[in-house]
């Protein structure tokens, strides 16, 4: 190779993670006085040296970790300052498809290593011409570039297919998705954990039934995840989880946050939780395996999906996607099942319809459906508002909470039960009540594991309740059912609690009334674990079917304000409210400065109590004592401190009626409000031994245990 030398000296800078490449360079170097020699091991040292020593030449390796050598080379042609240096990129598997890459990325020259330094000198090969000639597209099709990043095809993709925002945080490895996402209209929010980031996509997912999105980088990144992407899994919800990971180049070399098979084995680890777990294996893979994650996220019974996206596949030159993907799902019910389950219906003296989440896009077609049936209606936790609690057929809810309504029509009798969109288990049944057992029990759901799991379905209907309901009012539109004697309900039953008599305290029941009355009636509720949630499933009046928020398939504490803010971004112009105890505020208080920053007008009722109040109780109706479990390091959390110092307005009650000499504040403030309610632990709802619900019959609890007798043979 002829080079056109230069007689002037050159400061060249190396980057590479192999040491016996730089030991190399720095013999060739030693023979060429020309030559001021600086080194670097790793990119973000590179990046540093590169703004401070100011090199005449850069040489990168392609494959290093925690960001690969043509993403090194764009930031250096992108910023005005550095954009002059010469960069060459190396690799010891250089081919025509890398070399096209860096020279799109602007590099200078792209070589097979070992690196021949004479290149410093040399004149810059001239990179292939790169058009803005634009393929040629369908009408009403977007026209994309012929070739894009890796990254900016992804989130192309995401914006087709309806994501508004993206949550997460950022990190070296998943940099390239957060920079793309730059040039786009999707809204990135920046949370302070990714659990918060979880929990805030999980939100968005069940207000809205849409795809929603999480990008972290890997190692902890991912792992901090894992317990929302389980919370999703459990509850159901279409929540996309994007994980930056290192260069395949960098697998299994020792670096750090290696999340690949050689390393952490990321992917198998999220298997368990998620419908779709994999890793991009090579850029041209990358389209066809995101249009994958979108539907297999949003098909049949939603879920979470996970990928792993290697830096050398996100920033990589491909093609984009030119035809997008769709999945189509029967809607036909076969003939002789809905007659079946027709002329049950038509039969039964007492029918009770029991409604889970699963019925929340279809709350239209089951109120028409129990109007046209004369039918009562009960809901699970998770479901309630399915089904409005305001209407003359309505029970109110059966499960950890319930109301006496429910619990008293079951107890009479019932001659068949059809739930819907429900996995019957133990929160939602109220400890397995064994009166669901009805002689003709009706399960229908989606997901055909969910039946049978519990109880012993007479009929199992493997729909969606959108279908099933609407094949069931057509048919009872088109003959409807006898007017005949039918007992209804008298409304939903709240139990009565009597009021606090402590000066500084307010009973939580009070507080729930208190806080519907001061929010609007359109508002957004999120419920979080603990003994707050009982009292919020109790006496909040909920009307709609996406008014109570609440992730109940895990069970996890400190979900509720991060849930919060993706329902606030979800429905700006809806109020939205977060009620959570002092445990769980503790959790995950920090995303109040996430709301603050974004501008997310949330409010966030944390009941306080000092201690993990459901924790404690329970471990003191089983045991006969409980240690203290306290949030704070005398008394209650200070939550008003902590708040403000992260930048929220913040109010203190501690009495009845305070909250309406509030009211205003809490409908017009732009910004976040967080509330500390200091409720009063001694006036408590009794709620179901569920512990003793899910014991053998034959097992008492607790169980008293006798020290093991130990023998011990002795042999000489």
């Amino acid at each position: 190779m002829k080079y056109i030398v230069e007689k002037s000296a050159r400061r060249i800078l190396i980057v590479d993670d192999d040491e016996l490449q730089l030991r190399a360079a720095t013999r060739l170097a030693k023979r060429d006085p020309r030559i001021e020699l600086l080194l670097a091991s790793n990119p973000i040292d590179a990046l540093l040296m590169v703004g401070v020593s100011r090199p005449d030449v850069v040489v990168l390796d392609v494959y290093m970790p925690g960001m690969d050598g043509f993403e090194v080379c764009r930031r250096i042609k992108a910023n005005p300052d550095t954009r002059d240096i010469m960069v060459i990129i190396a690799s010891a598997t250089m081919d025509a498809e890398l070399a096209e890459t860096a020279h799109a990325a602007g590099a200078a020259h792209a070589v097979a290593k070992p690196v021949d330094l004479a290149l410093a000198f040399a004149e810059p090969v001239a990179p292939r011409e790169q058009t803005d000639e634009l393929e040629p597209a369908a009408p009403g099709m977007r026209v994309l570039p012929a070739t894009m990043r890796g990254a900016d095809v992804l989130v192309s993709m995401l914006e087709e297919a309806g994501v508004e925002v993206v949550f997460g945080l950022p990190g070296g490895a998943i940099s390239p998705i957060h920079d793309a996402l730059l040039d786009s209209p999707i809204r990135s929010i920046t949370t302070r954990h990714e659990s918060g980031a979880m929990f805030a996509a999980a939100g968005y997912a069940q207000a809205t039934g849409k795809l929603a999105v999480v990008a972290v980088t890997s190692g902890p990144g991912m792992l901090n995840a894992m317990t929302g992407l389980a919370s999703a899994w459990c509850d159901g919800l279409p929540v996309m989880l994007l994980v930056g990971e290192v260069p395949h180049g960098a697998h299994g070399k020792g670096v750090l946050q290696d999340g690949s098979a050689h390393g952490l084995h990321l992917v198998d680890m999220a298997r368990h939780v998620t419908k779709l777990s994999v890793e991009v294996p090579r850029p041209s893979a990358l389209p066809h395996l995101v249009r994958r994650a979108i539907t297999t996220a949003t098909s049949g019974k939603p879920g979470p999906v996970m990928l792993t996206l290697p830096m050398d596949v996100t920033t990589a030159m491909i093609r984009p996607p030119r035809i997008d993907g769709s999945i189509a799902l029967g809607e036909a019910l076969p003939a002789d099942t809905l007659r079946e389950v027709e002329a049950l219906l038509r039969a039964a003296e007492r029918p009770l319809i029991l409604v889970g989440s699963g019925t929340r896009n279809a709350a239209d077609r089951l109120r028409q459906v129990a109007e046209l049936l004369r039918c009562p209606v009960a809901t699970t936790p998770k479901g309630k508002g399915v089904f409005p609690e305001d209407h003359p057929l309505a029970l109110g809810v059966l499960g950890m909470g319930g109301h006496a309504s429910v619990r008293a029509y079951l107890a009479s009798g019932v001659d068949l039960v059809l739930a819907i969109g429900t996995s019957l288990a133990d929160i939602a049944t109220d400890g397995f009540a064994p009166e669901l057992q009805s002689r003709t029990l009706i399960h229908v759901d989606i997901d055909a594991r969910q039946v049978g799991k519990s109880y012993e379905p007479s009929h199992a209907v493997i729909a969606s309740a959108a279908q099933f309901l609407g094949a069931l009012r057509e048919r009872f539109e088109a003959r409807p059912l006898r007017a005949g004697p039918r007992e209804l309900p008298s409304g939903v039953t709240r139990a009565p609690l009597p009021a606090s008599t402590a000066p500084d305290r307010i009973a939580s029941h009070d507080a729930i009334r208190e806080i519907q009355r001061a929010m609007p009636a359109d508002s957004i509720f999120t419920i979080d674990s603990g003994e707050h949630f009982l009292f919020a499933v109790q006496y909040l009046e909920t009307t709609r079917p996406d008014g109570f928020v609440v992730m109940t398939g895990l069970g996890s504490m400190g979900q509720s304000i991060g849930a919060a803010i993706g329902a606030q971004l979800a429905h700006p112009t809806r109020s939205v409210a977060a009620i959570c105890g002092d445990g769980c505020f503790a959790m995950n208080a920090f995303e109040i400065a996430t709301a603050v920053a974004e501008r997310v007008p949330i409010r966030v009722f944390v009941f306080n109590d000092g201690v993990l109040g459901m924790v404690e109780k329970g471990h003191a109706s089983v045991y006969g004592r409980s240690p203290e479990f306290r949030t704070g390091p005398t008394g209650p959390l200070d939550v008003c401190a902590i708040a403000r110092g992260l930048g929220a307005m913040t109010v203190l009650v501690d009495g009845t009626r305070q909250l309406a000499e509030v009211e205003e504040l809490l409908r017009r403030y732009p910004g976040p409000v967080v509330i500390d309610v200091r409720i009063d632990p001694a006036i408590r709802m009794r709620s179901k031994d569920r512990v003793a619900a899910m014991a053998p019959a034959s097992v008492p609890l607790p169980v008293a245990l006798k020290p093991p007798v130990i023998a011990t043979r002795v042999t000489n």
